[in-house]
């Protein structure tokens, strides 16, 4: 299988930055945004990493931003099914969209109910007893988040295939570019954010972490198959418009929403 060979590592780093600057910012603004408006809320601060507002609150405005990634990375599939794109680098991206937007929304739980910090910490905030909301936030997501594995390694097939070394070997390097880029993008924005250094560890890594699993489908059965008729994905080759739009997005992704935008 040639195309491990000649999947473009600068073309994979891209179509990550893209479609991981997407799920956030559908988490952060779309998410957390539009709730907090919805129940009379003033905006107040827009980052990489969370939502500060003002005024009305309800547990609607934390739990809104895992909603907002379920439904857009549900939006990511049906065009994935709909769509069927031959080419490679669209496929790649909307894979890549479900991938970032569903393991955000599935992750969040756990590392709440773990960490009794973030999102679901706050939706389940001051409901007893709190140990049973905790234990019933990290079990449903990591049901969920597994589920979410076994869909993603079944859309992921048309880059592997079979049990071919070589096509695994290619499957875990397409998975590996993006998930560390998106780190690392996560984390330079963090740095910038204004309650500083430690909003890497405690917010801004977490939410790029969360796609970890995306590395390990590898170990699915899903991303074989034996049937002819699931089409091979071409080789990802060089596209100097994903670059450049990931140049762009990246620039806007650390150095506007990194700082903050200031709503109020």
């Amino acid at each position: 299988m040639r195309a491990a060979l000649t999947d473009d590592a600068l073309t994979l780093a891209a179509v990550g930055i893209v479609a991981f600057v997407i799920a956030d910012v559908v988490h952060e603004a779309l998410g957390h945004g539009l709730a907090t408006l919805a129940v009379g809320g003033q905006p107040v601060l827009l980052t990489t990493s969370y939502f500060s507002s003002s005024g009305s609150w309800s547990r609607w405005i934390p739990a809104a931003g895992g909603i907002a990634n379920l439904i857009v990375g549900s939006l990511f599939l049906v065009a994935l099914r709909l769509l069927r794109p031959v080419s490679p680098h669209v496929r790649y991206f909307l894979v890549l969209g479900v991938a970032f937007n569903l393991l955000f929304a599935m992750a969040y739980p756990i590392y709440s109910g773990i960490a009794g910090f973030g999102d679901w910490a706050a939706v389940i905030s001051g409901l007893s007893p709190a140990w049973l909301w905790r234990v019933l936030l990290v079990v449903i997501s990591v049901v969920s988040y597994y589920l979410s594995l076994l869909l993603l390694a079944v859309e992921m097939r048309p880059f592997c295939g079979s049990d071919n070394p070589e096509a695994l070997a290619r499957l875990r390097r397409i998975t590996l570019i993006p998930f560390l880029w998106a780190l690392s993008a996560a984390c330079l924005a963090g740095a910038l954010n204004p309650r500083g250094w430690t909003n890497i560890l405690t917010a801004a890594a977490p939410a790029a972490a969360a796609a970890f699993g995306l590395t390990q489908l590898d170990h699915f059965s899903g991303v074989r198959s034996s049937n002819p008729s699931v089409p091979n994905a071409g080789p990802i080759t060089r596209s100097l418009g994903w670059i450049a739009m990931a140049v762009a997005v990246l620039i806007f992704f650390v150095g506007v929403l990194g700082p903050g935008i200031k709503l109020s």
